[in-house]
This record gives C-alpha cells, sequence and structure tokens, in this order.
C-alpha cells in the first residue's frame, strides 16, 4: 500500500492581503489555517444569508472541498462536509476580518482553534457588535501548550499585531514541520514575543515559513490621487512605533492646551486606546467613550475614574480643553456636535484612500474646523524586520505572501541568502 504524505494547498493569500487560507492535510486529518475574506470580497456579503453556491463560483469563498454543509451548497458539486471522512480544524492567527471573515459560511460544529485570549476578546466584541456573529466551535487553546491532531502536532505561540490574542502557529507533521507566522509587527507593544518565537522557531528548524510581508505592498508604490487631493487637509505624525505615538500625541496635547481632542482608533487594538486612557489623566483630562468601546474597555481593563460613557455634547462643551473624545465612524454625529479642536485619526474606520468613505470624511472633518491629524502606526512589520526575522529563523524554505508583491519580498529575502517558494493556485503539493 502507498504511504500517505502531507499535502499542502494555497486557497488565497499568495499575492493580496490578507485572505490567507493554506490547507494542511495527511489521511483523513486537515488543518486549514485562517480562514478570512478573499481580497475585494465585501465582509458583510460574507455574514449575509447570501448564496454560498454563488459565492465559490464567483471566487468570493474558497473552493474547498469536505468543508461546507450540503444545505447550504444546494445542489453546488463540490463535495460536501457530510459526504466525506476528512475531519477538519481551522486554526486562526488572529481577529481581524481577513482572517475570519468567512466564517459565516461554515457549518456550526466546525472547530476554531485560537489562543483563549483571542476567543474571550472575540465574544466581547462580538457582544459590542464590533465583530460579527460566527457560530462555530469555538476553542481557546494555551500558548506553548501542543495540541494533538491525528498526526499534527499544533503549537499556538504568542505574538505582537494590533489586536489581542495574535499568534504564530507551529505546526508539525509527519513529514516536515511550519511555521506560520500570522501578522506581526515589531514595532508594537510586545516586540518581545516576536523575537521569542523566532528564536524557539529557529531552534525548531521548520521546513516552511509562512510569513506576511504586507509592507512590501506599499515599497514603489505612486500616493493615490485621492491622497494627494487631501494632502494639504492632513498633518501626519509618522510615528513608527507605538510608543513614538502616544509621546507625539502627548506633545499636541501640550501644544493645544485648550482644545479638544477627538480619537477615532481600531476597537481591537484596545491597548492603545488603554495608553491613550492614562495619557488623559497625565493630561488632566478625561476620555470619553464611545459606550460600545467603553464596555469593552471596562471588560479588559476595569472601571476607571477618568474614563467615561458619551452621554450628551453640552457637558463636554462646557469644558473642551478638559476631554479626549473617542468616537468611531458608524457613530461619529458628536464630531459635529462638540466644539472642533484636534482630530486624531488613528487607524479607525474609514481606513484609507480607498476606502470610498475616506476622502468626504476627511473633509466633512476639515469643514467643521478640525485639525484634522494622521496618528496611525502600522500593524505590520516593516521590510527590514521581516527580512531579519526570517534570517534570524533560517528556515528551509520562505514563503512570502499577504502581499501585493510577494516576489519583491521574495528577492529581498534572496539577497540575504534564504530560500523562497513562490506557491501557485491550483497546485497540491505533496511532503
Amino acid at each position: 500500500m502507498q504511504q500517505e504524505k502531507t499535502n499542502l494547498q494555497f486557497w488565497g493569500g499568495l499575492d493580496t492581503i490578507g485572505g490567507n487560507i493554506i490547507s494542511i492535510q495527511h489521511g483523513n486529518y486537515r488543518i486549514i489555517t485562517d480562514f478570512g475574506a478573499l481580497a475585494g470580497v465585501n465582509s458583510e456579503r460574507l455574514t449575509a444569508e447570501a448564496d454560498l453556491a454563488e459565492l465559490i463560483d464567483n471566487q468570493k469563498v474558497a473552493a474547498i472541498p469536505g468543508l461546507y454543509s450540503r444545505k447550504r451548497l444546494g445542489n453546488h458539486p463540490i463535495t460536501s462536509v457530510e459526504e466525506t471522512e476528512v475531519q477538519t480544524i481551522i486554526c486562526l492567527s488572529h481577529l481581524h476580518l481577513d482572517h475570519l471573515g468567512s466564517f459565516a459560511q461554515l457549518p456550526p460544529e466546525t472547530p476554531v482553534l485560537a489562543t483563549q485570549e483571542s476567543v474571550a476578546f472575540y465574544h466581547q466584541l462580538e457582544t459590542q457588535q464590533l465583530l460579527p456573529s460566527y457560530l462555530v466551535n469555538w476553542q481557546g487553546v494555551e500558548p506553548l501548550k501542543p495540541i494533538q491532531f491525528g498526526p499534527f502536532t499544533i503549537t499556538f505561540h504568542a505574538s505582537d499585531h494590533d489586536t489581542l490574542g495574535i499568534a504564530a502557529i507551529f505546526i508539525e507533521t509527519p513529514e516536515m514541520t511550519i511555521v506560520y507566522s500570522g501578522d506581526l509587527r515589531v514595532s508594537g507593544f510586545h516586540p518581545d514575543r516576536v523575537y521569542a518565537w523566532a528564536l524557539a522557531a529557529r531552534a525548531w528548524e521548520p521546513d516552511v515559513l509562512l510569513l506576511e510581508g504586507t509592507s512590501f505592498s506599499r515599497l514603489g508604490q505612486a500616493k493615490s490621487s485621492v491622497d494627494e487631493a487631501l494632502e494639504a487637509l492632513i498633518q501626519h505624525l509618522n510615528a513608527p512605533t507605538e510608543v513614538k505615538l502616544l509621546q507625539d500625541i502627548e506633545a499636541l496635547l501640550q501644544q493645544y492646551p485648550d482644545k479638544l481632542f477627538a480619537f477615532n482608533g481600531y476597537p481591537q487594538n484596545i491597548e492603545r486606546i488603554h495608553y491613550l486612557a492614562e495619557l488623559a489623566a497625565k493630561s488632566q483630562r478625561q476620555l470619553i467613550m464611545d459606550t460600545r468601546y467603553y464596555a469593552l474597555y471596562v471588560a479588559n481593563y476595569g472601571e476607571q475614574p477618568g474614563v467615561q460613557p458619551f452621554e450628551d455634547a453640552a457637558t463636554i462643551n462646557q469644558n473642551p480643553a478638559g476631554y479626549i473624545l473617542q468616537v468611531d465612524f458608524e457613530d461619529h454625529q458628536a464630531l459635529f456636535e462638540v466644539d472642533a479642536g484636534v482630530y486624531l485619526h488613528s487607524n479607525g474606520m474609514p481606513l484609507g484612500s480607498y476606502d470610498s468613505n475616506y476622502e468626504p470624511f476627511v473633509k466633512a472633518v476639515h469643514q467643521a474646523g478640525w485639525l484634522f491629524v494622521d496618528a496611525n502606526v502600522s500593524g505590520h512589520a516593516y521590510p527590514e524586520d521581516l527580512v531579519n526575522l526570517a534570517y534570524l529563523i533560517q528556515p528551509g524554505h520562505v514563503v512570502p505572501w499577504h502581499s501585493y508583491q510577494p516576489e519583491v519580498m521574495g528577492e529581498a529575502l534572496q539577497n540575504f541568502g534564504l530560500k523562497v517558494w513562490l506557491p501557485k493556485y491550483g497546485e497540491s503539493y505533496g511532503g
């Protein structure tokens, strides 16, 4: 009888930012790492009662056999989960829609493994309707504790990104060892976690490193026409790290002590909001928050005397210099009800010029009298950091993905003496 081998197949993310999906199968056991929204897909459509067969045919959802229920597939010829003996689990690196946005298409019994911190944080975000409700079999795992799944051994390693619970995932198969980096950065609050798993990976000597390359997507790219048109309306802080961003915001608070500040952040990056609350207290200001974000904040950091939910604009207008107002794009009308001051756009929605809401939003905030400040810090490692991490790990091969320019990243890796593998869609790679 022919010996079974591990097979790898890539379903998304090879030349896009996000939508990273790879299946790793040995016999009747299969791991899928992440299951996000594919590039160009409206995430709201993925959570609606959409026709799954149509989504598959239009390449909006990965056409993975043996994963979806026959009830959802209808007459689509792809094999359903009921028609296969293959057991599948999803290993989720973190809570961003480009990594979990297709979960609504999965059967409810599908096991989804993520760190315990991720699972707890997901349910907090879901409760506040800051992430969709995904009816899957959530299973929290402890970092550094190996999990056995058939012939596979899986270990989650804590990492750093602009969300809680992020992990790199180590997978051992009968023939090979694989490290999936997930999204990462060493410019955040926990660079030590990234270096810790990278050193563990070096000692492990993985055959394959699946490495995100978001920052390589921007190399050599000209500014968009929207960015050029808005340049005069925006002040850019250009902070390279989370720590420098907080220092720059503190400098602005000192520069404009009599102005109201507004902050539009990213709910998953609750740590930045926490440090902003500390900065507000240091500046003798109160942080007034969107009610959903306030509940999320209290769930993670408890009630704080200088942090309150938003009630009315009149109270803020009585003493604008005493507050920082946190707003969310979906409910940002408060920006036009309070006295204009300094607005900090800090990785909140709309994310950038590729979003059709971005240009009118910037113009509306500017016309209302606010100083519009771009106070962003990327959740992704810089190109030099990615290359240095890959060189530190010294894997058998590096797969650059989660990037619009994987070839450019591959060339940079090769210049450091690393072996690069550029897989293709539709191919099944045997162990």
